[in-house]
């Protein structure tokens, strides 16, 4: 048998947090998934909370590295835009048990820890908004737009996708990405908004 480190541990986490939740999930599970008894799994790791924490951090590591690269490229909002939602689908559909236990169990990180989760994701969500900004600016996206209900809508489009995105599907990450960049930046149809109301 290969032995076992952290590593180890902290992607059987990510796999049972996501198929069974975090609070669905023991550290007998956790054993039975790595074929390591009791003292050979705590000596890697002292709680369920701990290896939450990793995989959370994980996550919002990788975003950020991608807010960073859209905050430093040059191009129009539409391109920037276009990196994000194409950046963001890559990781979501990369590890997928990341980003369900990112998405569905941050809530469940410890109280500072869960701060400092929805800080990092704030700013995250700051890229978003800097870029539908710039946009309504330069005159690409209509400019009575609500930039925060706008890049709230975005993040919530796109992360639903874990819900249904299958990669034997129609689209691949690609082509799936362009769909919604699409569909974001030019709209379904081709008269003004009409009210409802």
């Amino acid at each position: 048998m290969t032995r076992k480190n952290r590593s180890d541990v902290v992607a059987a986490a990510r796999v049972l947090f996501a198929e069974q939740g975090f609070h669905g999930t023991s550290m007998r599970d956790l054993g039975k998934k790595l074929g390591l008894m009791g003292s050979s799994l705590y000596s890697h790791v002292v709680s369920k909370d701990e290896l939450l924490v990793d995989v959370v951090r994980e996550a919002s590591s990788r975003f950020q590295v991608l807010a960073d690269d859209v905050r430093q490229m040059p191009g129009t909002a539409a391109e920037r835009l276009a990196h994000l939602i194409h950046g963001h689908l890559q990781i979501l559909t990369e590890d997928p048990h990341q980003a369900r236990t990112f998405l569905n169990e941050i809530r469940f990180l410890p109280e500072s820890e869960r701060k400092e989760a929805v800080e990092m994701f704030d700013l995250y969500q700051q890229t978003f908004r800097d870029v539908i900004q710039q946009g309504c600016a330069s005159g690409e996206f209509q400019s009575e737009i609500d930039v925060a209900l706008a890049a709230n809508l975005v993040l919530s489009l796109l992360n639903g996708t874990t819900r249904w995105f299958s990669p034997h599907g129609t689209h691949d990450v690609s082509s799936l990405g362009d769909e919604i960049h699409q569909l974001l930046t030019t709209g379904l149809g081709n008269s003004p908004t009409v009210s409802l109301q």
